[in-house]
């Protein structure tokens, strides 16, 4: 108990109100149907405090954990004979701290503690877990003592993930979940510290991920919670060897047959009880502002006798309908039910759309059903204007497409379908054509085709500029107004030259929302302090055949500043993993989950570093809230740098006119932002931040101030009113770096036999884990080609011996090296040339 000492006092005046406050006892010998828990006593501890970790729709997870604990309290004091169940906190309002949870439940010193919790994840990850206090000693697994978390975790993790009919991760020793499996931990004892921290047996579970939109719109319903709690009341019978009480609860989804969709407001009737399932103006107002945006499709009826039970199933706008079912008496009778509508179908968008007058006759008119048709009868009852030719495809049986080919221009036409047409329904509901919401009218489209396109792409943005300058390594830039054809797409579709020296590099052509963006990436530095011209090929054309026509030319000039050293603080390249999802962290917010996400992206990624990966951003936003953010956060707490550096990440913007920034944790834990920057680019482009000269905002806890080492904390997006509210943003190569005076390169364009000795910029530069290093001879020479770093200190022989006159081009493997600058050396004779290259794992 000494450890605790210290804390113990300072809680010491509340302590004893908690203790009166949290101790329950059984209400009536009367109620209690199981025996064998006398003389045993729990304590329930909710994890977290009033609405922190935050999950979708804005419904916490203390909230939800909360009442899955009163439940369960319930369930324990009604239902058997337990001495006394313990409980952290009771209500929403109560902020109650880690360590006053373990030292209040190691004062009353109950049998058991049982933290409940739900998990926080990718927006498409759901499963349960458990976990005990253990590690790994002398090559196996040992457990806490007191021992019974592993037993209770088994109980729980079969139990709740049958509840839950989601997946399951397992029921793990903490310290192995989080470190792994080695022979011998170097910590010998519980991770978690409420695993960690208590004196008695112990578990904690995670009861699904409430950053899962299909989850989190379970957890809103109070019926759902309780299915959570009785799994764990079962769970802890087994534990005591207990009998199960009889059980007569029906529970399951109601969901559209044709499409899946899970059901609002859909009443079950089962031995004279009904459920309704939730809809928008019962409980899903309080979440969202939009009435069709959540449904969970859910029922729950307790109490039912066991045997053959009869079940009917009705709603607004579907055909009621009635089953019989058997009421089990060991476990939850899950019967799900599918229900079809009684609305017939209807058009629910067409490309083009009515009176539209841009529709290229190269494109297909597409025409979506609220529901699969019967094939057959669409086209017959389809008919179209007399100079109007096409044929009939589908996509699938609720999309129609109509080819336009041979079409003219500038041409009015219509289409149209009369309600003879059918679903495939068993009902075969005739086509609502007119869309009144009965069957019956014709379905009409009217549209007009374009004019014939004549214009060339015109390019609408550039990068490097003429007016400001560049780095010595940039990526060059051309964005253009429309798509361009692939095929005349080439290496010569960008060039960049220096007087008469053409630089080597690569092209390379993205799609972004319809257009298109070209950009060249140099394979080695640039000159510093010249102006450079990059041409665009006139052979350049749209998919429609219509070619730029002339040569494009934009000339830039470069800095004279280069990379002196280099922080590496994460290329990518191994993945992303260590980077949360945007749903996990609790300050996002004002978001569309099925639509946020992180990934690694292996398509998209830097040519200039080799790169392999990058971090992708998929972002959506709810234009309709306020306060947008997505904090894309790492907890990594290494490698850091401090204000004498610049923050710099290779950013893939997708020109939506939304915004980004980094955020770091400096060395007082105080979170500081940049500027935000308008991500009005396509493509790749070097975004920077000078932690010495540029402007620094307080974010959360911070005052706007950089002080001492810091670390990466986040990149943070936010929405910018009026422009698009999906897209995404790629980072790559992640970095803090100082600069110093750039190192020229020879201004000597080479020939086959150089007339003096020549050392050229590497190939790549920066790289990982190689690059290769061109060197010109006018004769045949003993030659010695080294590597050293920043301290004078040889660290590689790339080259001894003697070489031939000519050029010669020689690959130098890094992947010993750690990530920063090094020198690179030929010594011929008594002439000696030296330059800089930057290793960048």
């Amino acid at each position: 108990m000494s450890n605790y000492l210290p804390s113990f006092r300072s809680i010491l005046p509340c302590l004893f109100s908690l203790i009166l406050l949290f101790h329950f006892t059984p209400q009536s010998a009367n109620a209690q149907e199981v025996t064998g828990l006398d003389g045993w006593s729990i304590f329930l501890d909710p994890g977290h405090s009033q609405t922190e970790n935050m999950g979708l729709y804005n419904y916490s997870e203390p909230e939800k954990v909360l009442r899955i604990g009163l439940a369960l309290r319930e369930m324990l004091l009604t239902q058997t004979d337990i001495d006394t169940v313990y409980m952290s906190r009771t209500s929403d309002t109560q902020q109650v701290g880690l360590s006053q949870r373990t030292i209040l439940a190691n004062t009353l010193a109950p049998d058991f503690y049982y933290s409940i919790h739900s998990n926080a994840g990718s927006n498409t990850t759901n499963n349960t877990l458990m976990l005990h206090g253990g590690w790994r000693s002398n090559g196996q697994t040992v457990e806490k003592t007191p021992p019974g978390g592993k037993l209770m975790g088994d109980h729980m993790i079969d139990d709740l993930t049958a509840s839950m009919r989601i997946p399951t991760i397992g029921n793990y020793a903490d310290r192995t979940f989080y470190q792994g499996t080695p022979y011998n931990h170097a910590n010998q004892f519980p991770y978690l510290a409420v695993n960690r921290t208590t004196d008695m047996a112990s578990v904690l579970s995670e009861g699904g991920f409430h950053t899962n939109p299909t989850q989190q719109q379970r957890n809103l319903n109070a019926e759902w919670k309780r299915l959570e709690a009785q799994s764990a009341f079962w769970s802890i019978l087994k534990y005591h060897e207990a009998d199960k009480p009889v059980v007569g609860i029906a529970t399951g989804y109601i969901t559209d047959e044709e499409s899946g969709t899970l059901l609002n407001e859909i009443t079950v009737t089962i031995d004279d009880q009904s459920y309704t399932t939730d809809s928008y103006e019962s409980l899903f107002n309080q979440f969202s502002n939009n009435p069709d945006a959540l449904r969970n499709g859910f029922y729950y009826i307790e109490g039912l006798p066991n045997g053959t039970a009869e079940i009917t199933v009705e709603g607004p706008g579907y055909y009621a309908d009635t089953f019989e079912v058997d009421i089990i008496n060991d476990n939850f009778t899950f019967k799900d039910i599918t229900l079809i509508s009684t609305v017939p179908p209807f058009v629910e968008s067409t490309y083009p759309t009515e009176a539209d007058t841009t529709l290229n006759p190269s494109e297909e008119i597409v025409i979506r059903f609220s529901r699969a048709m019967d094939r057959e009868s669409v086209e017959g009852a389809f008919s179209a204007s007399e100079d109007f030719e096409g044929t009939i495809s589908w996509a699938n049986d609720s999309q129609m497409r109509i080819t336009t080919d041979s079409l003219d221009f500038e041409t009015e036409y219509s289409i149209s379908i009369d309600s003879t047409a059918f679903d495939k329904t068993e009902f075969a509901h005739a086509f609502d054509a007119d869309g009144d919401g009965t069957s019956g009218g014709v379905f009409t489209l009217n549209f007009k085709t374009g004019p014939e396109d004549f214009m060339p792409p015109a390019l609408v943005n550039h990068y490097p500029s003429s007016i400001k300058k560049s780095e010595v390594l940039p990526i060059v830039t051309a964005e253009f107004d429309e798509l361009l054809d692939e095929a005349t797409i080439d290496e010569a579709s960008i060039t960049l030259t220096q007087s008469s020296y053409q630089v080597p590099g690569t092209v390379k052509h993205y799609e972004v929302n319809e257009k298109s963006v070209l950009q060249f990436f140099p394979s080695e530095n640039l000159t510093p302090n010249k102006n450079y011209t990059f041409t665009i090929s006139g052979d350049l054309a749209d998919v429609n055949g219509n070619a730029i026509g002339s040569n494009i030319t934009r000339s830039f000039p470069t800095g004279d500043k280069d990379i002196d050293d280099v922080v590496s603080i994460d290329n990518f390249n191994s993945g992303v993993d260590n980077w949360w999802q945007p749903s996990q962290s609790g300050s996002t917010a004002a978001y569309i989950a099925e639509e946020t996400g992180r990934s690694a992206d292996s398509d998209i990624v830097n040519i200039l570093t080799n790169s392999s990966s990058s971090l992708r951003v998929d972002y959506g936003w709810d234009a309709s809230s306020s306060g947008h953010l997505i904090r894309e956060y790492t907890p990594r707490t290494s490698p850091t740098f401090n204000d004498t550096h610049t923050l710099q990440a290779y950013v893939f913007g997708d020109g939506n006119g939304n915004k980004m920034r980094f955020v770091v944790r400096d060395g007082n834990n105080e979170l500081e932002a940049s500027d935000w920057t308008t991500v009005d680019w396509t493509g790749w482009k070097l975004v920077s931040w000078n932690l010495s000269e540029d402007n620094v905002t307080g974010w959360a806890n911070g005052d706007g101030t950089l002080n001492g080492s810091m670390h990466i904390d986040s990149f943070q997006l936010t929405y910018t009113p009026g422009q698009p509210s999906t897209g995404f943003i790629n980072f790559d190569d992640l970095r803090a770096v100082t600069f110093g005076e750039a190192t020229s390169i020879d201004d000597e364009i080479f020939s086959d036999v150089p007339n003096s000795i020549s050392l050229e910029q590497n190939y790549p530069n920066p790289f990982n884990p190689s690059t290769n290093i061109k060197f010109g001879l006018p004769e045949r020479s003993d030659v010695n080609l080294e590597v050293y770093d920043m301290l004078g200190r040889k660290v590689a022989t790339i080259l001894s011996g003697p070489k031939s006159a000519g050029f010669h081009t020689i690959s130098f493997d890094a992947s010993q090296l750690s990530s920063g600058v090094y020198l690179y050396r030929l010594a011929i004779g008594s002439e000696i040339i030296s330059r800089k290259m930057l290793l960048m794992k």
